[in-house]
């Protein structure tokens, strides 16, 4: 993967904006095995906690309790359950998912590692997820395009989905980012793991 790669295709496949998909690109790049040839591979990606991989995602396993690469049935089935009986996505039940998340690593995993870092990344994945499946400000995406997307790692082109007609960009998943926080049911819970 380079740079110009991923602007055009994120740009034409998602409408994703350039400034998350530089981002984006630069991290990828601090993972590579030699940064100056430009490119990285996914491979690269697969370093527990740098530069993106993070303990509490909504569909991998924590790294120090199992298989933090391939999809979890169990983790994205316990995430999915506060979705029960909608047809949609929703910021705050999006956040009441994720904070459960958090909760179950923090009672799990003894070696839970959430500071900053990864606080802001599992925030931004649920933004990102629920903008990409959606638009960037409403968080209300059809279900059935979100269980295409992380259950069969494929967009749900079949199902109707298309991409947003707004461009996805860092502030619009900085702004919902800080929404899913402040739904959050237990701020002050995340805060207290950060600090340690």
């Amino acid at each position: 993967m380079t740079i110009p790669h991923l602007i055009k295709g994120l740009s034409e496949g998602l409408n994703m904006g350039p400034d998350f998909t530089i981002l984006i690109g630069a991290t990828g790049l601090l993972a590579s095995g030699n940064p100056l040839l430009g490119y990285f591979n996914l491979d690269d990606l697969n370093q527990h906690n740098f530069p993106t991989e993070h303990d509490v995602s909504i569909s991998r396993s924590d790294a120090n309790l199992g298989d933090a690469v391939n999809f979890n049935e169990t983790v994205w089935n316990h995430y999915m359950s506060f979705f029960n009986g909608k047809q949609t996505t929703d910021v705050s039940t999006a956040a009441q998912a994720r904070y459960s998340r958090f909760s179950d690593s923090q009672k799990n995993n003894p070696q839970l590692v959430f500071g900053p870092k990864e606080q802001v990344l599992s925030l931004a994945e649920n933004a990102l997820l629920l903008q990409t499946m959606s638009d960037p400000f409403s968080g209300k995406a059809n279900l059935d395009y979100v269980k295409t997307f992380i259950q069969e790692e494929k967009l749900p082109f079949a199902q109707g989905w298309r991409p947003s007609k707004t461009p996805i960009t860092l502030a619009s998943l900085g702004l919902m980012s800080v929404e899913l926080l402040a739904k959050s049911p237990h701020i002050a819970a995340e805060e207290v793991q950060i600090t340690k």
